[in-house]
């Protein structure tokens, strides 16, 4: 279609990601983070994406001397002679006002967990599912019959394993399979996925992994700081979760300009040029809860096309 263009990329977590539910539950942890319903694993809202691309994209601009003002998609009823038709963030994003709205012509999805980082005997590896390769990098048949073992996408990285074709993961020890011969790697890299965490990656069953990454999140214990005291509140005790440093995430951005709106913004740039922008800040700064605490960073990189 004309004015219609998907980009798939990889979200790497540089730190790690709180992205939280909106309030306490009971259970192992006070403050949980957002999961799929289906497979009850961690992901990235495409709300939250969205909202903070839109943040960094608006104060980079500003910053360069782009624009003079903040724009309606941020500032909402509080700017009313603001030229929307000609903003590049409230047409990338959309706005609403008490008098008008209009949708982005930027759709975000879901960030979907690819590989998540796990913790062995020989070091850390990054366990995905045939399911999942398939889906989000188009790569193998995505047919999910390892059962109850492990296949390694590069095996040579693990010859010196200390348990022989057995590996732990965390606590649960799997054996090697010996049916997968695929060639992921070079798919993988070839793809765009970074050699240091592909030739690293494990193969396991669909059930196997949504249990070793639940198992496997990081939790961290803080305290309300009485203002009065300056010391630990009584009863203020809390615990968090989080998706740990270096889990990878696919998503996709799509640019639909079905009604040709950037043509009055920029005849220059094209969309994603301009939403580029706003990944520097995502990668210094962050998104999601406890920014202020070393958490949120993340890396984004776009991956070689995929079959839909």
């Amino acid at each position: 279609m004309e004015n219609f263009e998907v980009h798939h990329f990889v979200a790497t977590a540089l730190d790690p990601l709180h992205i939280g539910t909106g309030g306490q539950r009971l259970g192992r942890v006070d403050l949980t983070v957002v999961r799929e319903s289906v497979t009850g694993v961690p992901k990235i809202p495409g709300t939250s994406l969205s909202g903070a691309l839109k943040f960094y994209l608006d104060l980079a601009m500003r910053c360069n001397g782009e624009k003079s003002e903040i724009c309606a998609s941020t500032a909402g009823n509080f700017l009313k002679n603001h030229n929307r038709s000609q903003c590049p963030v409230c047409t990338l994003f959309g706005f609403t006002t008490k008098e008008l709205s209009a949708q982005g012509i930027a759709q975000f999805s879901d960030g979907v967990l690819l590989a998540y980082p796990v913790n062995t005997l020989t070091g850390p590896v990054w366990i995905t599912t045939a399911p999942r390769l398939n889906s989000l990098c188009g790569i193998g048949n995505g047919v999910d019959d390892i059962n109850d073992e492990y296949a390694p996408v590069s095996p040579t990285v693990f010859a010196k394993n200390p348990l022989g074709k057995a590996l732990n993961f965390g606590w649960v020890l799997l054996k090697q399979s010996e049916g997968h011969s695929h060639d992921y790697l070079s798919e993988l890299v070839s793809t765009g996925i970074e050699q240091k965490y592909a030739e690293r990656m494990v193969i396991v069953s669909e059930w196997i992994f949504a249990q070793l990454v639940n198992s496997n999140m990081e939790v961290r214990t803080s305290v309300v700081i009485d203002p009065e005291t300056g010391a630990a509140s009584q009863k203020g005790l809390f615990t968090y979760e989080a998706v740990a440093r270096g889990a990878l995430f696919c998503l996709d951005i799509t640019v639909n300009d079905y009604n040709s709106c950037w043509a009055g913004v920029s005849s220059v740039s094209t969309p994603m040029e301009v939403l580029r922008r706003a990944f520097p800040g995502l990668r210094s700064v962050g998104m999601g809860g406890m920014t202020s605490r070393g958490f949120g960073r993340l890396a984004l990189e776009e991956l070689g096309k995929k079959e839909a």
